[in-house]
């Protein structure tokens, strides 16, 4: 999938309904993401300050759409996540991650489960980066042609588009599940791809201390160099790129993913986009 693909198609949507999505105020006027210390790589999928910028000029509405890791929050992230106000809680774990790790729960918002299997770094036994590379992106791109994992993601976006208010999506790092389900809304918002690509990797930055942990004790577990394992645990553009190709291998366009793919409706990705476009 080529940088720009989205405004193509996606052509004249975002300005058709934005009056139904309660109008244009710059995102300059919501607050930035809270910087939490107890759930790791919170963020606005929108970005930061203006917004991420689309392939036509204008600019993605922050505080519309958040993503994370598990909201296993302590106290004080726990009211600076409800200053959010937000509608729903989309977790995209399995039920045994839910054990491990459970959410806190918001006032005011609807808790979603759409379960999708994680990719188990600790099964890689890797003996180099290119090994443990390679073995990331083949299961991105399961990820992305399982059926399973197909209608989970269609029920996500879907939910998404229908409920109103602020929403966050997460999965266990927020990483992975959670990176292709923003890719995702990016894309459809008309966002190029490589700043889709960007943004993916600011996982890099906002969890690096959490990252560097996982990096330092898998690498102990099997005996080799940090370096070696590296790629399982960081974000890497070869992955999300992987993403895309796999996508357009098998459906041709992202709107022919989106459809036959997720099973999406046209009027729910008009509306994600309409939500996000200013």
């Amino acid at each position: 999938m080529r940088s720009g693909a989205g405004a193509v198609l996606f052509a004249g949507v975002g300005a058709g309904l934005l009056s139904a999505c309660g109008g244009g105020s710059a995102s300059s006027i919501v607050p930035e993401a809270p910087r939490l210390t107890s759930v790791e790589n919170f963020r606005d999928m929108a970005g930061t300050g203006d917004g991420y910028p689309t392939a036509d000029g204008r600019r993605l509405r922050r505080g519309v759409f958040y993503r994370s890791g598990a909201l296993s929050a302590d106290d004080a992230d726990l009211i600076a996540i409800q200053r959010l106000s937000l509608r729903a809680i989309h977790d995209l774990r399995t039920p045994d991650e839910t054990v491990i790790a459970p959410d806190r729960m918001l006032m005011g918002a609807l808790r979603e489960t759409h379960e999708i299997a994680p990719i188990d770094v600790s099964a890689a036994n890797v003996a180099d980066a290119n090994t443990a590379r390679a073995w990331m992106i083949e299961r991105q791109r399961q990820m992305i042609e399982h059926p399973s994992a197909r209608a989970q993601f269609g029920a996500l976006l879907s939910r998404l588009a229908r409920t109103p208010g602020p929403q966050v999506v997460h999965g266990a790092l927020g990483k992975d599940r959670t990176g292709w389900a923003s890719a995702l809304v990016l894309a459809i918002a008309d966002v190029p791809l490589d700043v889709i690509i960007q943004d993916y990797l600011v996982t890099n930055i906002v969890a690096q201390a959490q990252i560097a942990a996982r990096v330092s004790a898998h690498a102990a577990r099997l005996g080799v160099a940090q370096q070696a394992v590296a790629p399982l645990h960081q974000a890497e553009s070869a992955t999300i790129e992987a993403a895309f190709d796999e996508m357009q291998k098998r459906f041709g366009t992202l709107n022919d993913y989106l459809t036959r793919g997720l099973s999406l409706e046209q009027s729910d990705i008009a509306m994600l986009n309409a939500k996000l476009v200013q």
